[in-house]
């Protein structure tokens, strides 16, 4: 982790059974110890586990989630609940009511507090919330 500048937090949806050894995944490509890779459920993902972690890049590397994982996205944490860009941007759209276009999505603000326990995310250009809980029996 020396030299590292950025940090970023990835979420994975991860079959229940292939939990512990996408862990030994973590552990081995990344150097992810269990206690830094936190478990959540959402109902809207039966079967899955939702494993957010964060990982170091040193300066002017990129990662790409595909590479290593299909069902990983780059997610953003405000409190307990979690988000993408293209989502965070489609809740404001659907919000304010407003088209498509040249938009400053910086200049609208977002109730933070009716997103707690939630993941926001796009599936097919269309926002999907979850209600996440965390998993503390992992």
């Amino acid at each position: 982790m020396e030299n590292a500048t950025k940090i970023v937090t990835l979420a994975s949806f991860v079959l229940k059974d292939k939990v512990e050894s996408f862990k030994n995944y973590l552990n081995k490509r990344f150097r992810l110890s269990e206690d830094k890779i936190f478990s959540y459920v959402a109902e809207e993902e039966e079967g899955k586990e939702i494993l957010t972690f964060r990982v170091y890049l040193k300066d002017g590397k990129k990662i790409n989630t595909r590479s290593f994982f299909p069902t990983t996205i780059i997610v953003h944490k405000k409190g307990e609940c979690f988000y993408t860009i293209n989502a965070l941007n489609k809740l404001i759209e659907e919000k304010v009511d407003l088209e498509k276009g040249n938009i400053n999505y910086k200049e609208y603000k977002i109730d933070w507090e009716e997103q707690q326990g939630k993941m926001l995310i796009t599936k097919d250009n269309k926002l999907t919330i979850m209600n996440i809980k965390r998993n503390f029996s992992e």
